[in-house]
């Protein structure tokens, strides 16, 4: 049933993107604009957090189990489908990424700053980098865009089911919001795994034999973030250094790396079937 789900969000999410998709978390905004978190202690933070993140997804568990028989089941479809899609959200990302391949390849180098900054936000400052600090930027924002967007709701939706995926949106959202120390560590645990089982499947995707001993070494490693995770695993078999860097050549990798994430996306979909077709899972 998951993997019927996952499919059919995934197809319409690809169907119906569109550039510039945001979703409407105005509703997350209203509801938590009575609550004045920062000023709380963190009982109150938490007990805040409990009542927008964790209740809502309790009930939606509740509401998928007592929908039963088929037209129970069917409507339960449904409502698992639109809820992973509203998830996953529609952004048509790989048109952002065609947007500052073209401004690079027309040496445009200022419209690619401003692309990274305004339609791939990057956290970093970019205006004051070089062409080849910029193109590591952007190669480490589009791998980790994949993770943050896709594969880690992706991997609570199938530990956990819609409710699961659901619960990890809001927890980005109130993160977004306040940003609390341990709300912060909290992400951190729900990042570890997902980034981990991606960091292996980077390397199955890619370059095995230089890419798995690094994506085995972050195994134990509880301490690096999952950025850096992914992003030494999926650059180590291309290493690249300011001295030998070609700007013509600069989209090529990034083509690459936008193409390996793809493959590491058809792979757990795969892997998701195969579960579904031999456990019932």
């Amino acid at each position: 049933m998951k993997f019927i789900v996952l499919l059919c969000a995934v197809l319409l999410q690809k169907q119906t993107s569109r550039q510039g998709y945001l979703r409407n978390q105005a509703w997350f905004d209203r509801l938590l604009a009575p609550f004045n978190v920062p000023e709380m202690k963190p009982l109150g933070q938490v007990v805040t957090f409990t009542f927008m993140v964790v209740v809502p997804c309790v009930l939606l568990t509740l509401l998928l189990d007592s929908l039963t028989g088929f037209i129970g089941g069917t409507a339960a479809v449904i409502i698992q489908v639109c809820i992973l899609l509203y998830v996953l959200g529609r952004d048509d990302f790989s048109q952002r990424v065609e947007s500052y391949k073209d401004c690079w390849n027309r040496e445009d180098y200022q419209g690619a700053f401003h692309c990274a900054q305004t339609f791939l936000k990057i956290d970093e400052q970019v205006d004051s980098q070089s062409p080849f600090q910029l193109h590591q930027t952007v190669r480490h924002a589009v791998i980790f865009a994949w993770f943050s967007r896709f594969f880690i709701f992706v991997f609570w939706f199938l530990i956990a089911g819609t409710p699961g995926a659901l619960a990890c949106l809001l927890a980005y959202w109130f993160s977004r919001k306040f940003n609390l120390p341990w709300l912060n560590s909290l992400l951190g645990a729900i990042e570890w795994l997902p980034s981990r089982i991606l960091a292996i499947s980077i390397a199955l995707a890619g370059d095995f034999t230089k890419s798995f001993p690094e994506a085995i070494k972050f195994i134990s490693d509880f301490h690096t973030s999952s950025k850096t995770v992914l992003t030494d695993t999926t650059f180590k078999a291309s290493p690249q250094s300011e001295a030998d860097f070609d700007c013509s050549l600069a989209h090529k990798s990034l083509t690459d790396a936008n193409q390996l994430m793809f493959r590491c996306a058809v792979l757990w979909l795969v892997l998701v079937a195969c579960l579904t077709l031999f456990t019932g899972f």
